[in-house]
């Protein structure tokens, strides 16, 4: 049996696996979480360690193989949090750069883990509606469709907040939302104040829709990181199949009420007005990421630019490469402004691929499946995995042409990438 000097530090240990937790609670992806782990690990004299991360597990490895000790933290598939990402990232910059100790940096994350940022349920319950209203535009909607799925929106964000982070209760918050959802808006078509329910449904639902968790799990799925892709891919599938579930219902209960719905498709709106709508999303997205309120420009920046590199790519290359086009131009000037700010790319990167992501594709073609419309159902989920395999390629290529702002060790040399 080793002599227990030989086993690894032990406050060492335990701000690395504390670390792991609080990254993992704060959304790190994958790839980013073990790149950060590993060059932390170095920072703080844990030679030889092994991670392996998951949307429910991390498993930890540390010392060499002869003497080495295994860690398995169990944990639930995270919301994304700017705010704790960028307090952990400041935190590895301060130890990766030799000049933060074990215990001031012990300190420092219980401060993060203690005091996450929170903000008034007034505010939050507006940002469901004011989501609504900003994408209506950008799924083809029009004014009247923009204030129905305003209204709408509160009514599943009241739903939803009363609920979230509520372990039992949590998974029926997305199929009960979306009853609510889907009744209001067969209702308001029915009253004939809209013309267009899907367009309300899927505004309104905007912030439950799971694409960007479907996004990561094709691009593990693509760099071979497979526990962790099929985990993440088949969590959104779940979560959009209890969207459709409920809108199912809600419709249901309208039409025996109310009798059968009409719609008319979607029509295309001005650029300068998804544009404005873009931007409204970036604020949005400051609320429902927990983003701090001074990266409010970045991210209206990021929805605007993501929406007009889709919208120039399909001119040029056409709409099959756009989505290609659009992930590549957000990774990139992700990087840029990873490097020259000296913080991470995911405050760029995370609202550029909300405005990508194929949530309302895939939405849409569970719905059109669920009424009997077989063949553009399967239709539109091919598009869906097909954007979605875009968005993924589209992110790693900007990682290998532009990695981001590098941290350094002590001694020079570069660790790891922000933006992976």
């Amino acid at each position: 049996m080793p002599h227990p000097a030989s086993f690894p530090d032990e406050p060492a240990t335990e701000l690395l696996l504390r670390f792991a937790r609080a990254g993992h609670d704060a959304g790190y992806p994958t790839a980013e979480l073990e790149e950060r782990l590993l060059a932390f690990s170095d920072a703080v004299g844990l030679r030889g360690t092994q991670v392996s991360a998951t949307p429910t597990m991390i498993d930890l490895a540390i010392g060499s193989l002869p003497r080495q000790r295994s860690y398995t933290l169990r944990v639930r598939p995270p919301t994304v949090d700017l705010d704790a990402i960028a307090r952990l990232d400041e935190l590895a910059d301060d130890v990766v750069d030799g000049g933060l100790g074990v215990d001031a940096a012990l300190t420092r994350l219980a401060t993060i883990e203690s005091t996450p940022l929170t903000r008034p349920w007034p505010l939050l319950l507006a940002a469901y509606g004011l989501a609504g209203a900003a994408l209506t535009p950008i799924l083809g909607g029009g004014w009247r469709e923009a204030a129905a799925a305003a209204g709408v929106g509160l009514v599943a964000g009241g739903v939803a907040l009363p609920v979230r982070g509520t372990v039992r209760a949590e998974p029926m918050v997305a199929p009960v939302a979306a009853t609510a959802a889907g009744f209001c808006a067969a209702s308001l078509a029915q009253l004939g104040l809209v013309a267009n329910p899907d367009v309300v449904t899927v505004a309104a639902l905007v912030t439950l829709l799971p694409g960007v968790t479907f996004t990561i799990g094709m691009r593990e799925l693509a760099t071979k990181n497979s526990r962790s892709g099929l985990a993440n891919t088949a969590s959104a599938l779940v979560q959009l199949f209890g969207l459709v579930f409920g809108v199912g219902i809600g419709r249901s209960i309208a039409a025996s009420w109310f009798g059968p719905l009409a719609a008319d498709g979607p029509s295309s709106s001005h650029f300068g007005v998804e544009l404005l709508a873009a931007v409204a999303a970036g604020l949005v997205f400051t609320l429902t990421l927990r983003a701090r309120y001074r990266d409010a420009l970045l991210m209206c920046s990021a929805t605007g630019l993501a929406l007009g590199a889709n919208e120039l790519g399909a001119e040029l290359v056409g709409r099959e490469a756009a989505v290609f086009v659009a992930a590549l131009t957000v990774g990139l000037v992700g990087g840029a402004v990873s490097s020259l700010l000296r913080r991470s790319a995911l405050v760029f990167i995370v609202p550029g691929v909300f405005m990508l992501v194929p949530s309302s594709a895939g939405f849409n073609s569970l719905l059109q499946l669920l009424t009997d419309q077989t063949v553009s159902g399967l239709t539109a989920g091919f598009d869906t995995f097909v954007t979605a395999m875009s968005i993924a390629y589209g992110l790693i290529a900007s990682a290998a042409v532009l990695p981001g702002y590098r941290r350094r060790t002590p001694g020079g040399t570069p660790q790891w990438p922000h933006d992976g």
